[in-house]
């Protein structure tokens, strides 16, 4: 007969015996809790996104004497912001960037420097490197993405508390249980959030729109793309905070003629105004860069497209087949001039190589803001992209130093947004390219239509001319429209 064991043996035994199983239990329970915790973090978000604006204006805003709303720009996308800001100050008005590093500005053409600093590089990661020789001005702030505040209050039922007493400490405002249990999700943006203080309104653009929901001032949103063609609708936390961020806004600023049926999808409340994208007209001006052409060929003409390599968005395989399809026509002394980055880079570069055009085409690299208005200035023709409805700030830039430009043109139901349609070549395949570059008549049109774009530019989208549009829908986010003065 085996002899009896001890006691605190038997207890050690048991627990080696028992602990996969305790192990395993524990993590059962914790992958439980941390479903529960996410299931009610959705429900919370989903209804969010379902709410309609969270701000009521304190009396404060409401009862003082009517003035310029101090305006703070959020979600430097393209550096539109950054150009808005710079835009409005000349004007006199009160505007201020703020940049978040390692957040929602992370990304190199959202930074400022990319706008001001000349150069060309072969990445985007060494493009980094321009903000060490770029100085600062006083009217951009900088914060930070703090992921320590994100991994302390992310996925715990308990920080929606903590958060909540944050916020009423902070902005003097109680956020409701469900709102804060949200929040608690993107804590890291909290130093963001905290530099909004400094606003009567705060303009949202790109991923910052998700912050709308939190916002310790009244919301202006301007979308430029994905961020409402695709973002507010998809089904996660951050689509439906995107949701609640266009639906919580009290003004829309709508900058492309067909924003307005996505808006009518999300069924939103505030105020919607066409302001069109804002041109900074006294830096991107008409011009010569002759040097830069005798290095792509000297002699003959320059097709200059100013849009990434992406066929899907963008195209560039159809404007490459109708080139060829031309010089295969006879098409002489002309020369294509491609920017070599984008995610079908590689593909551009086989296809050039399939149709046997390499002596004809050039790519050149990866190039700041500056460098990119030479090449603008460069130019006989520009061309951006020809798949899907809109333009962008390179498309105007390049009207606004008098270059014309061949990309899809606007559809016939949104040209009475316009006091006239834009002068573009209208091409969307590669049928209409060819047929452009075999026209006899080309040379005249591209004389004619260069001029004509500058003038559009000033006429549509001059900072002078457009500015008083979006310091309206400030005005109005902060109660202190024409209709409030009374």
């Amino acid at each position: 007969m085996s002899p009896k064991l001890g006691t605190s043996r038997l207890r050690t035994l048991l627990r080696r015996g028992l602990a996969p199983i305790l192990g395993a239990l524990d993590r059962r329970v914790e992958r439980v809790r941390s479903n529960e915790t996410g299931l009610l973090v959705a429900a919370a978000a989903r209804g969010l996104a379902a709410s309609g604006d969270w701000w009521v204006l304190p009396p404060t805003l409401e009862s003082e004497p009517r003035r310029t709303a101090r305006m703070g720009f959020v979600g430097n996308i393209a550096n539109n912001a950054y150009n808005f800001v710079r835009c409005l100050r000349r004007l006199g008005l009160e505007a201020e960037l703020v940049v978040e590093d390692g957040g929602f500005d992370t990304f190199l053409m959202n930074r400022p420097a990319w706008e001001d600093v000349d150069l060309e590089c072969g990445s985007l990661e060494e493009g980094a490197a321009v903000e060490a020789t770029w100085k600062q001005p006083a009217w951009v702030r900088r914060v930070s993405f703090d992921p320590e505040l994100q991994m302390r209050y992310q996925g715990r039922l308990s920080a929606a508390d903590e958060v909540r007493e944050l916020y009423r400490a902070a902005f003097g405002r109680d956020l409701g249980a469900d709102r804060a249990l949200a929040l608690a999700q993107f804590m890291g943006h909290w130093p963001l959030l905290l530099a909004m203080r400094r606003y009567d309104t705060v303009q949202l653009s790109g991923a910052a729109i998700s912050l709308g929901p939190f916002s310790p001032r009244p919301v202006v949103v301007f979308p430029t793309g994905s961020d409402l063609f695709l973002s507010p609708f998809e089904e996660d936390l951050f689509g439906m905070l995107m949701r609640a961020g266009f639906r919580s806004a009290r003004s829309l600023l709508l900058c492309e003629t067909n924003y307005a049926r996505y808006l009518d999808r999300l069924q939103t409340s505030g105020r919607r105004a066409f302001a069109p994208m804002m041109v900074d007209t006294d830096t991107y001006t008409p011009g010569s860069a002759e040097e830069l052409r005798h290095r792509w060929g000297g002699r003959g003409r320059f097709a200059v497209q100013v849009c990434r390599q992406d066929w899907h968005w963008k195209g560039n395989d159809r404007l490459l087949r109708g080139f060829a399809r031309a010089l295969r026509h006879g098409l002489r002394d002309w020369k294509l001039v491609l920017l070599g980055w984008g995610a079908d880079l590689e593909r551009s570069r086989e296809l050039v190589r399939s149709l046997g055009i390499e002596s004809e085409v050039v790519f050149e690299p990866l190039c700041s803001k500056p460098r990119l208005r030479l090449r603008q200035r460069a130019a006989d023709l520009v061309v951006d992209q020809m798949v899907i409805e809109g333009y962008g700030t390179s498309v105007l830039e390049s009207m606004a130093a008098a270059r014309p430009v061949m990309m899809r043109p606007v559809p016939p139901a949104a040209e009475p947004w316009f006091p006239e349609p834009p002068p573009f070549l209208a091409a969307s395949d590669e049928e209409e390219v060819f047929r452009w570059f075999v026209r006899p008549d080309l040379d005249r049109v591209l004389a004619e239509v260069g001029p004509r774009s500058r003038k559009w530019v000033e006429t549509v989208h001059a900072y002078r001319a457009v500015a008083p549009t979006y310091l309206a829908g400030h005005r109005h986010a902060a109660g202190r429209d024409e209709a409030a003065a009374g």
